[in-house]
């Protein structure tokens, strides 16, 4: 047995063996169901050197405290979907392949960060939110458009900023287990003692499910009703651990070192696009991220805060379709990724700025090896270099701040000799790029209630790998593929408002209209057997206008709503595709969901929609519009947190990618237990 599967166990058993009387007082601490989606007020031992101070950035925004999905049998996925401005594609049900689009970009364009490690690498792919385990998940801070310059690289999309759990004072246990629909299963255990100046943190999870949900299978053929027929998924199961260790020490309140680890490895099946029976192909990942950072606060005479770290990940995906069911051929590869990176982020507080310096560099190593000897697989690496400085202006008692950045970056890429899947000589190729993206933000406090934000910002995307060349059978690369060039613009305002009424408690409301202007954007298109291939759009733009609202009201109950319309248009010089919404983007998305809390229980109910999306960029594949209603219930009995959850209650199926349904209705139902 692996020993992160033995430490889960022991912390289970541990758990649920603890005489519950010990725990009287804990169970009065948690007692509160209460949650935030979106806040601009952090606890102040939750912040950091080199965390975004949000309530000074100018940047669309929304944070998801753990509160949020605590109890919850989901992934990262399902957990993004609900925001504004954010839709996410899946390749079938929990922990299967899925990526999130912000404001409608694709989904490389978007960079994930977990505690600022850059999990987009130079391979490419976009990030598998599928490999990200919520267990671990302390926060999520979500960036729409302009980047804040604490992270080293900008994108055309956005940011999703991924904070794992964080050491608090004293000592926390807790676990948890689950069980629903498809033989979904799930375990996890948390410890975190912080008794002085030292602390460390340990949590272990596994997510596993058979997937094998039922859909109606039209063997591809969507005008021949005779040949459909209901099955279940075939070869969709996975098993998932994960494992982050921390430890950490404060030598003085203002000098602290981190050590963190963390192990993640996933065993998949992948299902063929008609279901077949026979199917083997699998997908397995390995990862491991290790991290040390510095933290040095109030350093000399004018008191500068810094935060440097270096950091080590390694990746090895091992995907094998030796019969053929699903890619191109038969295929078995592994390919490895690994990354060297240093960050080191300084700020300078005075009364009137802020002024921010990031340094970020990477070393990154790409190879492949083909076990079936078919080709001479195309070994790869990138090194990268990226310089930023921001300066936050504050006028007016803050009321006013403009904040203008500026980064720097280099790439540097070799590309090695290899030989084509059509047996062609590929010469050796070297890339060297070096972009300058400025960019402006301000926020107007015109009241104490009213905030107004607008932001101006340059970006550059380069290609990676896997749109350079293609892998894992599901796409095929293209060496001409030209770097994306784009600037976004937003602007809008928020509203924050405590009422006097007694059936309305508070109320906030925002609204923003966005614009993306993008040259050379790399968009994919699928053939009938759903194999992509990546090609540069001379000219896209995207427009369109995100809303969100809560509503507190009756003591007892919250509303909470948000709506996205956007236009993703290909302005191609190639007529044909010309004024066609581009491929994979939906035009409308919707949520609304109602909480009522009372005493120790709270139940939800929500109604997600995604309308208007084409699988195709010449638009003649449209999607079934995803419609999704979902319900819950919370209840906190002394130190117990029961959670029972009916998802997609309509039976809707539908399809993000075309040929890889999503599950039906299904039910979960978790226990943690916390001391």
């Amino acid at each position: 047995m692996k020993p992160q599967l033995i430490l889960l166990l022991f912390i289970l058993f541990f758990l649920f063996l603890f005489p519950v009387s010990l725990l009287a007082e804990t169970s009065r601490e948690a007692v509160t169901l209460d949650t935030v989606i979106v806040t601009a007020t952090k606890p102040k031992d939750a912040f950091q050197t080199g965390d975004v101070d949000v309530e000074q950035t100018p940047a669309f925004f929304s944070v998801i405290e753990k509160e949020e999905f605590e109890g919850k049998m989901e992934d990262l996925s399902e957990v993004l979907e609900k925001e504004a401005g954010i839709q996410v594609r899946q390749s079938g049900g929990l922990g299967s392949f899925s990526t999130v689009s912000l404001r409608g970009s694709s989904s490389d364009q978007v960079i994930v960060f977990l505690d600022g490690i850059l999990l987009n690498s130079a391979s490419g792919g976009g990030v598998d939110l599928g490999n990200i385990s919520l267990a671990d998940i302390e926060a999520i801070e979500i960036y729409r458009g302009v980047t804040p310059i604490n992270f080293g690289k900008a994108s055309i999309g956005g940011v999703v900023n991924i904070k794992t759990l964080r050491s608090k004072e004293g000592l926390n246990v807790n676990a948890s287990v689950g069980y629903g629909s498809f033989n979904t299963r799930k375990l996890s255990g948390f410890i975190n003692h912080k008794p002085d100046k030292w602390d460390y943190l340990i949590s272990a999870d596994y997510l596993g499910s058979d997937n094998d949900f039922e859909f109606l299978n039209d063997n591809g053929t969507e005008w021949n009703k005779d040949d459909d027929s209901w099955e279940k998924r075939n070869n969709a199961q996975f098993d998932q651990e994960n494992l982050l260790t921390k430890f950490g020490f404060d030598f003085t309140d203002d000098v602290r070192i981190d050590f963190v680890n963390q192990w993640f490895s996933k065993d998949q099946g992948l299902p063929s696009w008609n279901n077949g029976e026979n199917t083997k192909t699998t997908f397995n990942t390995n990862r491991n991220i290790s991290t040390i950072k510095l933290t040095v606060n109030d350093v000399g005479p004018y008191h500068f805060n810094t935060s440097t770290g270096i950091d080590y990940s390694w990746k090895e995906e091992d995907y094998d379709d030796t019969e053929g069911h699903v890619g191109l051929g038969d295929q078995h590869s592994i390919y490895t990724t690994t990354c060297y990176g240093l960050n080191s982020f300084l700020e300078w507080l005075t009364e009137w700025n802020v002024l921010s310096f990031i340094l970020d560099a990477q070393h990154e190593e790409y190879d492949v090896d083909d076990l079936l000897n078919s080709t001479n697989p195309r070994e790869s690496s990138r090194d990268s270099f990226s310089l930023g400085l921001q300066d936050t202006l504050l006028f007016f008692k803050e009321r006013v701040i403009v904040t203008p950045a500026l980064r720097y970056t280099i790439i540097e890429d070799e590309l090695r000799s290899a030989v084509s899947s059509l047996g062609v000589p590929l010469e050796a190729v070297s890339r060297d790029e070096d972009y300058l993206c400025p960019q402006i933000g301000l926020k107007y406090c015109i009241l104490d209630w009213l905030t107004l934000k607008t932001n101006l910002a340059k970006y550059v995307r380069e290609p990676s790998f896997f749109e350079l060349f293609g892998d894992r059978g599901f796409f095929m690369g293209n060496e001409d593929l030209k770097e994306e060039e784009g600037a976004n613009f937003d602007a809008g305002f928020e509203i924050k408002w405590m009422m006097s009424e007694k059936w309305l408690d508070r109320i906030s409301f925002n609204i923003a209209y966005f614009r993306s202007e993008v040259d050379n954007l790399i968009s994919v298109s699928y053939d009938a057997r759903g194999i992509g291939k990546y090609d540069n759009i001379s000219e896209a733009r995207i427009e369109g206008v995100e809303t969100g609202i809560n509503l507190e009201f009756l003591e007892y109950f919250r509303f909470v709503g948000n709506a996205t319309w956007q236009d993703p248009e290909n302005r191609s010089e190639i007529g044909a595709f010309n004024g066609k919404q581009l491929s994979g983007r939906s035009e409308k998305s919707y949520l609304g969901r109602i909480e009522a809390m009372y005493g120790r229980f709270k139940v939800y109910s929500e109604y997600v929609v995604e309308k208007e999306m084409y699988y195709d960029t010449a638009n003649l594949l449209k999607a079934k519009d995803k419609e999704k209603v979902n319900a819950s219930i919370l209840w906190l009995f002394r130190s117990f947190l029961f959670g029972f959850e009916a998802k997609n209650l309509g039976d809707d199926h539908y399809e993000d990618f075309n040929g890889y349904p999503s599950p039906g209705r299904s039910y979960f139902f978790t226990i943690k237990h916390s001391l």
